[in-house]
């Protein structure tokens, strides 16, 4: 049918239902209307709607805000609001003010919607129509009197906030003591919840299963049913996985003629008060008898209407917005809409087609009694909706990237699939291919459940997961350590563009952690610094400790050996100490890695400094669990395969010497004699101010030959910006730095050495106050370390069990003889001076892998950038294969490589030449982007970023203690409005990385 009133839809709700209600808004060519808080910002109910409007208030408070949503329905000329479930979808006053400003309510009339809001009084209307209700009470106002009434009722019993709804306001009784202590409790629940104190009780009902019977009625009496549905799986009263049509109706609900009764008590009950719209009548069915009794009736859309529209063809979204077109248009909706595709046997009860299951995907640990999990989505990804043999619907709102926030109800997903048959196989196969990595969610727990035999045979009471044996893949932080980090290799080494490339500080050792449990060397670990973590295992698991040395106990009674294989029993905590000894870092690797976590750009590491990849793109705290592989069940602890002796690295050096190449800016036109004499002939200490992106060096001062950075700076360690080669040898101003596998891939600070790759785990594992020494060696000397680390890893990989008189790692660590290094400059690979019609060039050396190429460090020249551009066009176009990535600046642009595959010389060759052929570029045109963004001159965290800057880094400089200030005296400028006029609404050129 084609709407002609209703053209414009409102969804006051949010997440799943509102993309649900949204996708049926366009299947019918209406306008959809979404609301949203600024926490909701990232839901997909805000992006695919027509129109999103921002509500103000905050988390769930602003979906209730009445006055609020009326005003925007009225303001965006909405012809129906449609609630959904929960929030204001059972709230009369909601209905009332809408109908009374000309707006459909999709929903029942306000009467019915607070008649059975309240449960004591639609039991009292399930009584006065014939449907059976549980032995109970009316409302009880006072503790003595619940007390009498219990006694007479018989334990157990169930007391009920009359208001409540979703499982929220029930405790269940099985004595006079226990019902004294719950009526304070669900009184307040009331209030809190509900703003209502009202309290009745009911015999609780042992063995029972909770049916529910789908109704829709055009308001004038005429209802339809559409069969059942169990919902009886639920913890904590709240449903997790429901299925229609019900097993128990489906077998022995037969000899008990069960469909017909419940559909025939539903469509009773709601055709006494000629309900209107989508509900639901709620049973509860004695497994024992087959009698069953009245609950409530929902007056809303519920969460799993979905599975009884894949199994009886009908679309009740539809149908509310149907109602709502009728009624503004003054028509009655004819029933025979309602049930067009249904069939009936020969007692007119409906005959449901196939059967469906849904499990309702939660952001919640099932190992923490379903504590919620907000958090960062890392990766979300649904199989393909396209079956042969079942089908299957998943409604969501959820994408990679996405956030689950702490204000709202945790529910991320709702998968259904229909079968021909009940089987739970297919449901299980669509759940195992559903990736949803980021916070801890239910998916493995609902899997379990489906797999069990007492769901097979259709057994689960609503007792069913009181006693459920669960046993999760999982590990749980019970403390996270000072600062424990997931990282794998080789982290992301060719991205760049600002992206670091983390990984861990110490590759060696996480690499011989992999090989002890048999990984692939590369898989992703725990990088432990200073103190590590508490760990409790779920399930049994492999591990293996290599690196720093740090105590490791086993259920506060065995200690553990590092470079060992452990098997570690379910159930068992590992607590990983402080750190022994001159190093910081060890690393824990487990057969099969975690599973559970996703890549970003390409890898697993943590950079946390980002908020970058890992879990949740940071550190461990307590409560953090993460998936693991299943390997062999132990029942007691025990050794597998160790290290031996020879092959385990030196971690106790007092005083660690690190292997440097020269580059790129230890050239004489910008250092010292002096200072790089200095530098490899003084020890330099680990200052406290240190991480994984920056280890700052207490020792001499650096000292410059030049007295300036010219463009890129007063000072002489400034330079124009270029592409920084990873863990290099920085001086920021006099002060030596050696950034780290999370420092940025940027720097406008000169570098003057880049450690051989092999030695990054030497300062990476200095411990605070740690003595490093430099030590220059040649760029093939360091290419042939790097060949031998690799000659001593698959050496490990063949897991030798013996140790030898040598020391294996110390030989494939050292040379023989190392080149000669005499001066103490370095020297660029190549540099052309500027000549009459061309710029001057400098290619130096970045580590083993990165050619660094300048056109002058001191003066910025868009005429350079356009060489750039040119340059590194032909680059892609030319040289294929040869190169990792190529990365441009406003100063200066790089090429990495791969040192071990492609051979220097050759592909600086290749690059001066066509460096050489660039065409004249005067008239060059290259493509550019126009962004406007927001500017904040003053605000409180600007304040404390300064003041923290200036407290750890340096107290003094010209642009502290304000950089307005700075800017403003540098440009001569009197008044801030002044200069705040230079900024605001000004076009600027830009040139940064080129991608």
């Amino acid at each position: 049918m084609e709407f002609k009133v209703v053209k414009r839809v409102l969804i006051a709700n949010r997440g799943e239902i509102a993309v649900r209600i949204i996708n049926a808004c366009k299947k019918y060519n209406l306008t959809s209307i979404s609301i949203y808080p600024k926490e909701d910002i990232e839901s997909l109910h805000v992006s695919q709607a027509d129109t999103a409007v921002q509500l103000e208030g905050t988390g769930a408070s602003a979906y209730i805000d009445i006055d609020q949503i009326v005003q925007i329905a009225i303001d965006e000329k909405a012809d129906v609001v449609i609630p959904g479930y929960g929030f204001l979808s059972e709230n009369s006053t909601f209905a009332n003010k809408l109908v009374a400003n000309g707006i459909a309510f999709a929903g029942p009339s306000p009467e019915s919607v607070e008649n059975f809001g309240l449960k004591h009084l639609a039991r009292q209307m399930a009584i006065d129509c014939g449907v059976p209700v549980v032995p109970g009470s009316d409302l009880i106002r006072d503790e003595t009197t619940l007390v009498d009434t219990c006694e007479s009722i018989g334990y157990p019993v169930i007391l009920k906030a009359t208001a409540g709804g979703g499982g929220m306001g029930l405790k269940v009784c099985h004595s006079s003591g226990e019902v004294a202590k719950s009526f304070a409790e669900v009184k307040s629940r009331g209030a809190t919840l509900f703003s209502n104190t009202g309290v009745f009780v009911e015999k609780y009902i042992r063995n029972g299963r909770h049916i529910e019977v789908q109704v829709f009625g055009n308001g004038l009496g005429e209802v339809a049913s559409y069969g059942e549905r169990e919902c009886s799986i639920q913890r904590r009263h709240q449903k997790v996985i429901e299925e229609t049509p019900s097993p128990f109706v489906e077998s022995l609900g037969k000899q008990y003629g069960l469909r017909k009764s419940l559909t025939a008590c539903a469509r009773k009950l709601a055709s006494s008060v000629n309900y209107k719209s989508a509900g639901t009548v709620e049973f509860l069915v004695d497994d024992d008898t087959g009698e069953f009794y009245f609950l409530e009736m929902n007056t809303r859309l519920q969460v799993e209407h979905g599975i009884t529209e894949l199994v009886y063809g009908v679309d009740l979204v539809y149908f509310m917005l149907l109602q709502c077109e009728h009624e503004l248009a003054g028509t009655v909706l004819d029933i025979g809409v309602l049930t067009e595709n249904l069939q009936y046997n020969y007692e007119g009860v409906e005959i449901p087609n196939g059967h469906a299951i849904e499990v309702r995907v939660y952001a919640e640990n099932p190992l923490r009694d379903f504590t919620p999990c907000p958090g960062r989505l890392h990766l979300v990804e649904f199989p393909d909706v396209s079956f042969t043999d079942h089908q299957l619907r998943i409604d969501h709102w959820i994408e990679t990237g996405g956030c689950v926030s702490p204000y709202f109800d945790p529910l991320l997903a709702k998968v259904m699939v229909w079968s021909q048959t009940r089987t739970s196989d297919n449901i299980v196969r669509v759940l195992k291919d559903t990736k949803i990595m980021g916070p801890v969610n239910n998916i493995q727990y609902c899997i379990a459940i489906l797999e069990s035999e007492e769901f097979r045979k259709g057994e689960t009471l609503t007792s069913f997961l009181d006693t459920f044996d669960f046993h999760p893949k999982m590990l749980e932080f019970e403390a996270g350590g000072n600062y424990t980090t997931i990282q794998d290799l080789p982290g992301r080494p060719e991205v760049r563009h600002g992206v670091p490339r983390a990984g861990p500080v110490d590759d060696l050792s996480l690499q011989l952690a992999n090989i002890i449990v048999h990984n692939d060397r590369n898989t992703e670990g725990l990088e432990i610094t200073v103190k590590g973590p508490t760990i409790k295992f779920h399930s049994s698991a492999i591990i293996a400790f290599a690196g720093a040395n740090f105590p490791i106990v086993l259920n506060n009674d065995k200690t553990l050996p590092m470079f060992a294989e452990l098997h570690i029993p379910e159930g068992s905590v590992v607590e990983v100490g402080s750190a022994v000894g001159h190093s910081s870092k060890c690393y824990m690797a487990i057969r099969g890695g975690f599973p559970g976590v996703s890549k970003y750009l390409g890898s697993k590491s943590c950079t946390p400094a980002l908020k970058l990849g890992g879990h949740q793109g940071r550190t461990f705290v307590a409560g953090d669990c993460l998936d693991i592989a299943e390997v062999e069940r132990v029942d007691e602890f025990k050794t597998g395969y160790a290290l031996p002796q020879s092959f385990i690295p030196n971690y106790e050096d007092s005083e660690v010497i690190v292997r440097v190449i020269s580059g790129p800016h230890d050239t004489p036109d910008i250092a010292s004699e002096e200072g790089l004499q200095t530098l490899y002939s003084h020890p330099y200490s680990v200052n406290f101010n240190s991480n994984r992106g920056a280890i700052r060096l207490d020792g001499p001062a650096f000292k410059f030959e030049r007295t300036s950075g010219g463009d890129g700076g007063g000072h002489p360690s400034n330079i124009l910006e270029y592409p920084y080669p990873c863990c290099g040898l920085s001086t920021v101003g006099n002060i030596m730095v050696l950034f780290g596998v999370d420092g940025a891939t940027l720097s406008g600070f000169t570098c003057v050495a880049v450690p051989a790759s092999v030695d990054f785990r030497k300062f990476g594992q200095a411990a605070i106050n740690g003595t490093i020494r430099f030590k220059r060696v040649s760029y093939n000397d360091a290419v042939q370390l790097m060949k031998q680390r690799n000659e001593f890893l698959e050496l490990a990989e063949t897991r030798p069990v013996a140790s030898t008189a040598e020391n294996m790692y110390l030989k494939y660590d050292s040379l023989e003889q190392y080149e000669s290094v005499e001066c103490v400059f370095g020297k660029t690979l190549y540099q052309r001076e500027e000549g009459e019609n061309m710029p001057m060039v400098s290619f130096r050396q970045g580590g083993e892998s990165m050619i660094v190429i300048d056109f002058g460090t001191t003066e910025f020249s868009l005429f350079n950038n356009g060489r750039q551009h040119i340059l590194a066009k032909e680059i892609e176009r030319q040289l294929q294969g040869e190169f990792n990535s190529i990365e441009c600046t406003s100063g200066a642009m790089a090429v990495t490589f791969d040192p071990l595959l492609v051979a220097r010389d050759g592909l600086l060759s290749k690059l001066v030449f066509l460096e050489k052929n660039i065409p004249k570029i005067e008239t060059l045109t290259v493509p550019s982007r126009k962004f406007t963004l927001p500017v904040c001159f003053e605000h409180s965290a600007l304040d404390s970023c300064i003041k923290r800057y200036m407290h750890s880094q340096r107290p003094h400089a010209p642009y502290l203690p304000s950089n307005v200030e700075y800017l403003m005296r540098a440009n001569c400028i009197e008044t801030f409005e002044e200069f705040k006029k230079c900024i605001v609404g000004k076009a600027e050129v830009v040139t940064a990385q080129d991608s």
